[in-house]
Parts: C-alpha cells; sequence; structure tokens
C-alpha cells in the first residue's frame, strides 16, 4: 500500500482554458500561432506544431475572444513534448508572474459559451 500524499506544488492556480496566442521566439524573431492548454499567474501551457528548445526565451501575446484585445507578457520555455505528429506540449514560465488569470478565464469561458 502506498502511503505517500500528493502535495500541490505550485504557486499559483492552473486554470485549463483555450485562448488563441501568439509567441515570437527571441534568438530568431520568428512569429508562430497557437493555443492555450493551461493558464496560471505564473506560466502558460500551449499547444504549439513546433517543438521549442527548453530555455528558449519567448514573448507571448494572449488574445482575448471577447474583445480582441492582447496581453503581452514574456517567457521561457520550461519543457516541451510531443502529443502527436506536428502537435506539441509546451510548458512556459512567466518572468514576470503578475498575469491575473481568473479574470481572464471568466471573460474567455463567458465568450466561448456564446458561439
Amino acid at each position: 500500500m502506498n502511503d505517500s500524499i500528493f502535495t500541490e506544488k505550485r504557486a499559483f492556480p492552473r486554470f485549463e482554458v483555450s485562448i488563441p496566442v501568439s509567441y515570437v521566439e527571441t534568438h530568431s524573431k520568428k512569429t508562430s500561432e497557437a493555443r492555450t492548454h493551461d493558464i496560471s499567474a505564473g506560466g502558460v501551457g500551449i499547444i504549439t506544431e513546433e517543438e521549442l528548445s527548453a530555455g528558449a526565451s519567448l514573448g507571448i501575446y494572449l488574445r482575448m475572444v471577447d474583445d480582441g484585445g492582447e496581453i503581452y507578457r514574456r517567457g521561457k520555455v520550461i519543457w516541451s513534448s510531443p502529443l502527436d505528429v506536428n502537435k506539441y506540449r509546451v510548458g512556459i514560465q512567466l518572468e514576470e508572474p503578475n498575469l491575473k488569470p481568473i479574470p481572464i478565464v471568466l471573460r474567455t469561458i463567458k465568450a466561448q459559451r456564446k458561439y
């Protein structure tokens, strides 16, 4: 019998939500499109068509579906894992963890229900 107890180690709650996102790789200036998988005040999980290298610096633009506004943050790729052919899940740590996810999540859920 396993007596170990799972302890959450994340500093911020994480919310599964799909928000359109574009990102710019700092070293190459290449811009790509993706969608979030989940979001928290300290990081963003995205689904991409390309593998991103751990340690890569990114500029991230979250696009709000309700009003078209954008939220810009800088971040660093912590991990990248293949899901399928040309499909990767990527974990990004935000440089300035001040993204307020609850209002974003609620606005996004409300906007997605309209469609």
